[in-house]
């Protein structure tokens, strides 16, 4: 028998993604999105597949590997539509291509300089619907002069003058078509079952600037003044016009506790009127909130009409685990349809005959396609069976413990691989960022290679994390570093009681954005860890308000005022405050493009600790943003956890 190999660094080179899974009108063909890491570019190329749901034949559709995006069918399924982008070009240049069906040669459409972001087709077939990046005038000189508050953004940089516009083009190719103008960004659009207008997310109003408010419009094809369909202040983040052309379902919320709160299915009619909240007593968010570390992103689908019209399908995170649900649109109770536990539902498409294709994401396995069928589920996609076979992949356990502010709080914990329960072994605590995420049963191959260094590796999703109800999700804005922390020092008091193999003497903690402040916070009041790692970190919410991208907005609806109106609110939840207690050998990791949490955030927090004496080193990837995303940095990364880890557990 084959002795399998511990998890690597370099494992990720060897997987295959699965994104974007579009299933034909028909319910035939599944057109899926596969990328691969190619290590000596320090890239991902990605190319398009179809599965053919008869015969079971999986092939690649586009005959070179490079960046292809946007699978999209035509209204009848004879073509399909994808973006892609030049190769080794540092560019912003998007095209976009139309392949029959049968013949399976591409015809290119248009080249456009921008960028073409979710590409639609018209209900007629005849045009093709995206958006881009656009700037009204030509800059005079290399000097920027801004005059908005939303002037850079993480991932983007410096916006330029720059607003996201909807445009059009021939499905036969030829001329683009502008079709919105001005000094706002169009965040999502669909056509309208007429060919003839779109409706799109966006903010027309004068204080558009200052504001987080969306609001649902419509535009005629040929121009024009938009007309605002929706009122009242919400958050919207993306929409589907009914089948029958009569409503639009949206998904948003209306700040019930800030920008926590849980995202709703609403209903407005096609010209306007009074929202219908048809998910209200339904205490949970709205998408994909689990914690994978090797899945590649894929357009929100949510929300998706039956063709019938009379459901509306969504995916929600509850308990680690993501399921696909339906609400009726007259209104009713939300049911169920697929997903669970190991078997969460990513990215999802569903047919004119209800057939559903989707991503399903698990512990001990990468991503894959599956399709339902009939109440049927099967796998479609194989792609890492191999690398399963041939890798100890380590399982995790869930426990549960009542913590000090009175609810249950759910964890997991991964044992390193021979672990001897008479022997003691360190404990890496990991610590998500993103009050919105939660962790659970999906694959981490960052904490699969902890675990084979040998440490037993625990996450939790304490107070504040997504994937619970809206209390448990929200009351913690605007009063950081009390009871998360509280949970997360619950938690590690937990296993120690619980679980002898771990050593009290060697407790490491990292995490990453809301993480990696957490991990300031902890050591700033609590010694009792060796090593600490924040990454991507934050450490002054004064500063932070100021310099990061959407700082501005987390002080106005979280912390409900300004710093310089309430410094000693800003400053009583800054670690920077507390730095003098710390006495944690810190490694500190950013990138130098992040707009989120802001460079200067790791300067503040690696000089005070080198003027206190404390064991420190800073590590900065220049080219990244908010996050790690090229390959080689990837893995140098983890080598550098891995390092740090060692020295000090």
């Amino acid at each position: 028998m084959m002795r399998k190999r511990n998890v690597g660094v370099v494992d990720l080179r060897s997987l295959r993604f699965v994104s974007d899974p579009q299933v034909s009108p028909n319910g035939e063909r599944i057109a899926f999105v596969h990328t691969t890491m190619d290590y000596e570019k320090n890239d991902y190329m990605s190319s398009l597949w179809t599965a053919d749901l008869k015969t079971g034949r999986i092939v690649q559709f586009t005959s070179e590997v490079g960046k292809y995006r946007n699978p999209v069918w035509s209204p009848d399924g004879s073509l399909l539509l994808f973006t892609s982008t030049p190769l080794g070009r540092e560019t912003n240049t998007s095209h976009i291509h139309v392949i029959p069906l049968e013949s399976g040669k591409a015809r290119p459409i248009i080249e456009v300089e921008g960028g073409a972001a979710s590409p639609r087709w018209s209900p007629d077939g005849r045009q093709i619907l995206f958006t881009s990046s656009f700037r009204e005038e030509a800059p005079e000189s290399d000097v920027m002069v801004i005059k908005h508050i939303k002037y850079k953004f993480n991932g983007v940089g410096y916006l330029e003058g720059r607003s996201n516009h909807l445009f059009t083009v021939s499905a036969e190719g030829g001329k683009l078509k502008q079709i919105t103008r001005g000094e706002f960004d169009v965040n999502a659009a669909e056509w309208l079952n007429n060919s003839k207008d779109i409706a799109f997310i966006g903010n027309l109003e004068e204080n558009a600037d200052m504001t987080r408010d969306q609001y649902i419009y419509s535009v005629n094809v040929r121009g024009g003044e938009p007309r605002r369909l929706t009122d009242g202040q919400r958050v919207i983040t993306s929409l589907k016009p009914s089948p029958k052309g009569n409503v639009i379902a949206y998904i948003g919320h209306d700040y019930r506790r800030r920008l926590w709160s849980n995202q709703d299915i609403w209903l407005i009619p096609t010209e306007g009127g009074e929202s219908r909240n048809l998910t209200r007593s339904f205490d949970q968010d709205i998408g994909y909130k689990l914690s994978c570390d090797i899945r590649v992103r894929s357009p929100n689908p949510n929300p998706q009409w039956s063709a019938n019209a009379e459901d509306i399908y969504f995916n929600s995170t509850y308990g680690g685990a993501v399921r696909l649900y339906r609400v009726p649109s007259r209104g009713g109770e939300v049911e169920v349809v697929l997903g669970g536990i190991d078997h969460s539902v990513e990215a999802w498409n569903i047919s004119g005959n209800d057939v559903i294709t989707y991503n399903a994401v698990s512990t001990m396995s990468p991503t894959e396609l599956w399709v339902t069928e009939e109440d049927k589920l099967r796998r479609i996609t194989d792609f890492n069976s191999r690398y399963v076979k041939e890798t100890e992949i380590c399982g995790h356990e869930r426990f549960e413990f009542k913590s000090s502010g009175g609810h249950t709080v759910e964890g997991w914990l991964m044992r390193p691989q021979g672990l001897k329960v008479d022997d003691k072994y360190p404990l890496v605590l990991c610590i998500r960022g993103g009050s919105a995420g939660c962790f659970g049963y999906g694959f981490m191959h960052q904490f699969q290679v902890l675990a084979a260094q040998g440490w037993v590796v625990m996450y939790v999703n304490q107070w504040g994390n997504g994937g619970y109800n809206e209390e448990f999700q929200g009351e913690v804005s605007g009063h950081y570093g009390k009871q998360e922390y509280a949970d997360l020092m619950d938690a590690v008091d937990h296993v120690l009681e619980h679980y002898s193999f771990i050593d009290p003497q060697r407790l490491g903690v990292m995490g990453s954005s809301m993480g990696g402040f957490l991990t300031n916070w902890i050591i700033s009041h609590d010694n009792r860890f060796k090593a600490a790692i924040p990454q991507a970190s934050t450490c002054n919410r004064y500063s932070h308000f100021g310099t990061s991208d959407i700082g501005w907005t987390h002080g106005k609806y979280d912390m409900e005022g300004v710093p310089w109106a309430d410094e000693e609110k800003y400053l009583s939840m800054s670690p920077i405050r507390y730095v003098a207690s710390v006495k944690t050998p810190t490694l500190i990791i950013h990138s130098e493009l992040d707009y989120r949490c802001t460079l200067d955030q790791a300067w503040q927090w690696f000089t005070a600790l080198k003027v206190l004496g404390i064991p420190s080193e800073m590590v900065i990837f220049p080219g990244e943003s908010h996050g790690i995303h090229k390959p080689k940095h990837k893995e140098e990364r983890l080598n550098h956890i891995i390092r740090w880890f060692k020295k000090y557990l």
